[in-house]
C-alpha cells in the first residue's frame, strides 16, 4: 500500500449484510490497527428485532487503543434523534471471548477498562484478535431501532484528545441493517447506509 500525500488517508470501504441473528464465530471482519497507521471504523444500525452484531478485527502488535462512538434513533437505516445513553451496549471481547471491556456500569472492572478505551487513558491491547459486540442496552426501547457508529485508533503511545490523527488508511465497513427476523442472503443486493449522522435532532 502506498501512502498518499498529505495528511488524508487512503479510505478502504467495504460493505456488508447485516445479520439478524449473529454471534462472535459470525464476527464480521473489519480491518486491522496497526501503530497509528490504520483506523477501523462501522457504520452500521439495530434494527427492529436485532439483539446485537459482532465485528472483528486484529491489533498487529502490542499497542495502545481508543475508540469513539455515536448513537441515534433511527429509521429506515438513517440516524434521527440523538439516543439515550445507556440504550445501545459495547463489549470488547478478546479471541477466546473473554470480556475485556464492557460500557455497561455494572459490569465493574470491564466497565473501568471501558472508560479507559474511550478516553484519553486509552487501553492497552497485546497483538491478537478481538471482537466489539454491540447490542441494545439495559435503556434500549425494543419499538426502536439505534444507528451507531464506532472508530478504533490506536498507536505506541495512548491518544489525547489533542493528537494529531496520522493514519494513512482508514478501514470502513458500512452495513445494511438486518430486517426483523432475517438471516444471511449472500445475494442481497447491499446498499450503503449513508449520511446516518445528518440532520439529526438534538434535544
Amino acid at each position: 500500500m502506498i501512502r498518499s500525500m498529505g495528511t488524508t488517508p487512503i479510505i478502504l470501504t467495504r460493505y456488508s449484510q447485516d445479520i439478524g441473528f449473529d454471534s462472535r464465530i459470525q464476527a464480521r471482519y473489519i480491518g486491522n490497527l496497526e501503530e497509528g497507521r490504520s483506523n477501523v471504523s462501522v457504520n452500521s444500525a439495530l434494527s427492529v428485532g436485532d439483539r446485537a452484531d459482532h465485528f472483528r478485527f486484529k491489533v498487529t502488535s502490542d499497542q495502545f487503543v481508543r475508540i469513539s462512538t455515536g448513537e441515534l434513533i433511527g429509521s429506515q437505516g438513517r440516524g434521527v434523534e440523538l439516543a439515550a445513553e445507556g440504550t445501545v451496549r459495547y463489549q470488547l471481547l478478546s479471541a477466546s471471548g473473554q470480556i475485556r471491556a464492557d460500557s455497561d456500569p455494572g459490569t465493574g472492572a470491564a466497565y473501568q477498562a471501558w472508560q479507559d478505551l474511550n478516553s484519553e487513558t486509552n487501553l492497552k491491547l497485546a497483538k491478537g484478535t478481538y471482537t466489539l459486540r454491540v447490542a441494545r442496552g439495559r435503556e434500549a426501547i425494543a419499538s426502536k431501532e439505534y444507528v451507531y457508529s464506532f472508530t478504533f485508533r490506536s498507536n505506541v503511545e495512548a491518544i489525547d484528545n489533542d493528537q494529531t490523527d496520522t493514519a494513512s488508511r482508514e478501514f470502513l465497513t458500512t452495513e445494511r441493517p438486518a430486517p426483523a427476523g432475517a438471516t444471511f442472503d449472500q445475494y442481497a443486493n447491499v446498499t450503503a447506509v449513508l449520511g446516518l449522522f445528518t440532520d439529526v435532532k438534538a434535544f
